[in-house]
């Protein structure tokens, strides 16, 4: 394995870290979700997604451990506190839609990382996983088919991106721009983001919502690519 300097160090422990934290914040809402769902069919196919989940967190924190860094849970477990849960089933739709796409996204920076370790794991889930177009669950759509019920499904769009793109870090930061150049990220924060974001619009639009900026968010996001 190969032996990286103090500050290279340093900023590929937060990567692995926040690829954990988005892993095990999937993980823990499909296992709360699980209540959501009567028919056996679907909690089958959510305890299937929840393995894989787990699998890939367990990925992570071979390898956090491998480099010394210790225990991988003990170092994202106060952000996971901070992390909300779905109320309801089509909560859960949107929510987890967000999550797996927000983590799909991520990952696909780290494919050709110089961490030749953390690039396998990538690449691995990459090819296992498709970046889903709408929710397996069609409850949010449902939901978002009466018009009454579209300012909640907004209300509830915008709460679950919050999360999923402070879980990415923030754009145009020191380590984010050394990340780059110490080639251990493929992509910066904000192209992450912005890619995210565009993938969204038509699911959105389906729905008959809106792709909310940075000010409906309170977030500082990046602007979206000229045609």
């Amino acid at each position: 394995m190969r032996i990286y300097d103090e500050e290279t160090r340093g900023i590929l422990r937060k990567i692995l870290e926040g690829q954990a934290y988005r892993q095990l914040m999937l993980s823990n809402i499909r296992g709360h979700g699980l209540r959501f769902l009567p028919e056996v069919q679907d909690k089958l196919r959510a305890t299937r997604a929840l393995a894989a989940s787990l699998e890939q967190f367990a990925d992570v924190e071979r390898l956090y451990a491998l480099l010394g860094m210790g225990d991988l849970v003990s170092s994202v477990r106060n952000k996971m506190e901070r992390v909300p849960y779905p109320t309801t089933r089509m909560e859960l739709a949107v929510c987890l839609f967000l999550c797996e796409r927000v983590s799909w996204h991520a990952l696909s920076a780290y494919a050709d990382s110089c961490c030749e370790e953390f690039a396998k794991i990538a690449s691995t889930r990459l090819s296992e996983l498709r970046p889903l177009a709408e929710p397996e669950d069609p409850a949010f759509l449902e939901f978002c088919s009466d018009a009454t019920n579209r300012p909640q499904g907004q209300q509830l769009v915008n709460r679950w991106l919050v999360i999923t793109l402070l879980s990415l870090g923030r754009p145009d930061s020191a380590g984010d721009v050394r990340a780059l150049q110490l080639t251990l990220r493929s992509k910066s924060v904000a192209r992450i983001v912005r890619e995210y974001l565009d993938a969204l619009a038509p699911f959105l639009m389906r729905c008959q919502l809106a792709l909310p900026d940075g000010a409906a968010l309170g977030l500082e996001l990046p602007a979206p690519k000229r045609k």
